[in-house]
């Protein structure tokens, strides 16, 4: 994992919001960087992105008290209007 600082978005998240428009990045990377500020530096990248935290399974009901729950995958998505286009 290439990282110049503690609080920088990795590359290879990067390079897969480029060519997928999504990024599965972890529980450790969005605790360590903080969910807000991973929204703020890749809108500052140009990437208007959201986080959504989505549970491990179906019948688990999220603790809503806890930020950042174990069994749970970490989704960026980026938000862009879907254009089709008509031959």
């Amino acid at each position: 994992m290439k990282c110049s600082n503690q609080n920088t978005i990795p590359d290879w998240i990067i390079y897969h919001l480029n060519k997928f428009g999504n990024c599965a990045c972890g529980r450790d990377i969005v605790k360590k960087i903080g969910r807000e500020e991973i929204i703020k530096s890749l809108s500052s990248f140009g990437y208007n992105c959201n986080l959504r935290v989505v549970s491990e399974s179906r019948y688990i009901k999220p603790n809503k008290r806890i930020k950042y729950p174990l069994n749970a995958y970490y989704i960026l998505e980026i938000e862009s209007p879907i254009k089709t286009y008509h031959i």
